[in-house]
């Protein structure tokens, strides 16, 4: 079992970020993402809600458990759900009020995971990693070519990577704004950076409602989603 002493603490350059997720997930009781009934479901038919995770698993079923990184892990709801398959996780979070969360919810679900404090552009991932999953990450970066270069060197051949962020389909919903965003054009960086790597899934989303915040007004997102299998 992991305890509150096993967080590694470290120093992020965007303050703003960290405050304003500081923020969310404070208000937040008990948590801010993933409300259901088990938030850490390991059957793809439990997670129809979430065509990434459904796929994720689907692909990740009948491999032998590895290694997996977890950037911008939020409250956990990944990292934890691949820990109870067995992998080794390491969770990286800029919000200190985050990673305690991943570790009482780890706690609870009586399972291991490596909690980090960090920005995940200062971010450096040590050794190589099966599965890294980048969910929700990187409309928050303006230069992307450094996480995703940091992401791929560090991804096992075969191995995985789990992407999210907003496209530029449509703007930014105004209660979002509170902190910078950088989009990427559907055919941007991202798919710029993995063309060179075979896509399992590469999927626009647009204008979907948002039913995460129970804390805004009505409003959606366009989404590039992505999961690319590093060559051999």
């Amino acid at each position: 079992m992991i305890t509150e002493s096993t967080i590694q603490q470290g120093k992020s350059s965007e303050l703003s970020v960290s405050e304003y997720f500081n923020e969310l997930y404070s208000a937040a009781k008990p948590r801010y993402w993933w409300r259901h009934d088990d938030p850490y479901a390991t059957d793809p038919e439990a997670v129809r809600f979430s065509l990434l995770t459904q796929l994720t698993l689907r692909l990740i079923k009948g491999r032998v458990p590895g290694r997996a990184l977890d950037l911008g892990a939020g409250e956990g709801a990944d990292s934890i759900r691949l820990a109870r398959l067995g992998y080794h996780v390491t969770a990286v979070e800029i919000s200190d009020i985050a990673a305690k969360k991943i570790v009482k919810f780890a706690s609870e679900s009586g399972v291991a995971v490596d909690v980090e404090i960090a920005d995940v552009t200062d971010y450096e991932p040590q050794g190589q990693f099966d599965l890294i999953i980048c969910n929700g990450v990187l409309h928050y970066v303006a230069n992307k070519v450094c996480v995703i270069d940091k992401m791929q060197r560090a991804t096992s051949a075969n191995g995985l990577n789990v992407v999210s962020l907003w496209s530029t389909y449509s703007a930014v919903p105004e209660c979002h704004n509170r902190i910078p965003a950088f989009c990427d054009d559907e055919d941007g960086v991202v798919a710029r950076l993995y063309r060179r790597w075979s896509t399992e899934l590469f999927y626009f989303e647009r204008e979907k409602p948002d039913h995460g915040h129970v804390d805004m007004p009505a409003h959606s997102h366009s989404h590039i989603k992505m999961i690319a299998r590093r060559p051999k």
